[in-house]
């Protein structure tokens, strides 16, 4: 199937049809008995996620893509290029190389880079990915990661390894545990073999769970993307403990960044209070992260409720990482009420700590999503409250 996608005429047809309605084309599969219509279509619908999501790729000619849900699981060009940048050396090796997309980028940082992966296919299209390119110093390998591992003699200055996280079934896993190669089987020879690991998992994965299963690491990665958590990273090396430094980051909104770590959070010290003139909504890295007595203790804040994680001052803090707002009135879900603050009957309406969700709200009051004021429901330590709201 790859020399037939490579065809002349094929990657013709992929490129004069990428702006067609696909389902209508996919209709017109007896005029193209000879043709591979239907792996062509996949090609055009993987190529246009891959526009935005991976430009590099988009811009060279003759690659084949991975299906359009694995190109949506798979790293996008900004956070692939946040791996590269945290490593540079002589050799790094990919032990789930899959199509390559970490490798290419990671590639850029390192004299030499060996690729490894356990399915034939995945090694012929990577292999052929790769060269177009233009990356010249790379090796490949048709093995499990476990067996590289034990037969290569080389030392590298990374090992890089993003597991599967799909059980046997097609289940979601979020335990390192159940990942695929078995990370912490691995763990030993991977340091024995790598002067730095690199270990991308699931934003779902529990990262205390994570650390205290593999014995510590060096520095956690939350990274997050427009307030969307889309990767964990663990950096393990020499300097590897139990409480390592924690980064949530995100990479669009760079404001956002925020470091400490579970000591620190242990030992701050936290004030719980009610709404203030301000409001305060953590980026979601940074919830994900753990630091809910942090950032409050960071920002000289006073936190609402133990479950609400959202924060409030009298002063504006200029500098929070996440969303501020200042705080207008308080509300009720009176429809009277509610006309009289919001002539248009429109707010982006946020729950935390509330009984009732989003939907349930629109539905009582008719308040439609949109405009710029910003209704919360949520609790702090005198109970249930709805504020409205603008951004500061």
């Amino acid at each position: 199937m790859i020399e037939a996608l490579l065809t002349s005429e094929v990657q013709k047809f992929i490129r004069d049809h990428e702006n067609d309605d696909l389902a209508t084309l996919m209709l017109k599969v007896k005029q193209y008995a000879d043709f591979p219509l239907k792996a062509a279509i996949e090609q055009i619908q993987s190529r246009k996620k891959a526009k935005a999501k991976l430009p590099t790729w988009y811009a060279a000619n003759n690659l084949i893509y991975p299906p359009p849900l694995s190109l949506e699981q798979s790293s996008s060009a900004i956070t692939a290029e946040y791996k590269a940048s945290l490593f540079s050396g002589e050799n790094f090796v990919d032990l789930t190389g899959g199509m390559g997309i970490d490798f290419s980028f990671l590639s850029k940082s390192f004299k030499k880079g060996s690729y490894v992966e356990r399915q034939a296919n995945l090694v012929e299209i990577a292999q052929h990915n790769i060269s177009q390119l233009g990356i010249r110093d790379a090796e490949f390998h048709h093995a499990e990661a476990e067996g590289f591992l034990y037969q290569t003699s080389e030392k590298f200055d990374l090992i890089f390894l993003d597991p599967a996280r799909r059980g046997n079934h097609d289940q979601k896993v979020f335990r390192i545990e159940d990942c695929e190669p078995n990370v912490l089987s691995l763990l030993p020879l991977m340091k024995a073999k790598g002067k730095s690991i690199l270990i991308k998992t699931s934003p779902l994965l529990d990262i205390k769970g994570a650390l205290r299963d593999m014995g510590g690491a060096t520095e956690v990665h939350v990274v997050a993307v427009n307030n969307e958590v889309k990767e964990l990273l663990f950096i393990i090396d020499d300097k590897a403990n139990e409480n390592p430094v924690i980064k949530a980051i995100d990479l669009i909104q760079t404001e956002v960044d925020f470091e400490f770590d579970y000591t620190q959070e242990q030992r701050a010290i936290l004030t719980h209070g009610n709404i203030e003139n301000y409001l305060y909504e953590p980026n979601v890295a940074i919830l994900k992260a753990g630091a809910f007595k942090s950032v409050a203790e960071r920002f000289s804040l006073t936190k609402l409720h133990i479950n609400s994680h959202l924060y409030s001052s009298n002063i504006a803090i200029t500098q929070f990482p996440g969303r501020s707002f200042k705080v207008l009135t308080e509300l009720s879900f009176n429809k009277k009420e509610l006309r009289k603050a919001l002539p248009k009957m429109k707010a982006n309406i946020t729950v935390r700590n509330y009984p009732l969700t989003v939907e349930q709200i629109r539905n009582k009051t008719g308040l439609k999503d949109g405009g710029d004021h910003y209704i919360f429901a949520t609790t702090d330590q005198s109970g249930k409250k709805v504020v409205l709201c603008e951004k500061a």
